[in-house]
């Protein structure tokens, strides 16, 4: 492993509530963990899946609501609810997020799954941040980045360079 590089690891969120539930971690104490950052991709429905784990803010959590579509969309005709995809605004949330968390050496990133929205997030943090690759390989083989979420992270990245 790279010494001294960040570690990034891709979790579903069952496996990240089962994480930090087994650490001790929630709102009361998570600012505590200076060398710890969460990214935290929540759905946009209304099930356990679109509630934050982290309720309040802090320097260290990121919580996002976006689902893994490519543009907005109506579920159904009789159902007005809408996904919401990935927008320029979050790209530039997750760029200053990253901006102001350059001295944690552990960066956890989770969605539903696991796989997709949080794989682009994580693949893009190993870049921007340097990270471990052979740490990130080792532990995220079970991603699939989304395109689109890390073309206009990239995007907005190459804008404020």
């Amino acid at each position: 492993m790279e010494e001294g590089k960040v570690k990034i690891y891709i979790m579903s969120k069952v496996q990240f509530h089962d994480m930090i539930n087994r650490n001790g971690i929630d709102d009361s104490n998570v600012d505590e963990f200076t060398r710890l950052a969460f990214i935290c991709i929540d759905d946009t429905s209304g099930d356990y899946y679109s509630n934050p784990l982290f309720k309040r803010n802090h320097h260290n959590v990121l919580n996002l609501r976006f689902d893994d579509v490519e543009e907005d969309l109506q579920v159904s005709p009789t159902n007005k609810e809408m996904t919401q995809a990935f927008t320029k605004y979050d790209a530039e949330r997750i760029v200053k997020f990253l901006e102001s968390n350059t001295r944690i050496n552990t960066l956890v990133i989770h969605c539903a799954a696991g796989i997709s929205r949080s794989g682009a997030v994580g693949q893009f943090a190993l870049d921007y941040l340097n990270g471990d690759k052979e740490n990130f390989k080792l532990n995220n083989s079970h991603i699939s980045p989304n395109a689109r979420v890390l073309q206009l992270l990239n995007r907005v990245h190459r804008k404020k360079v």
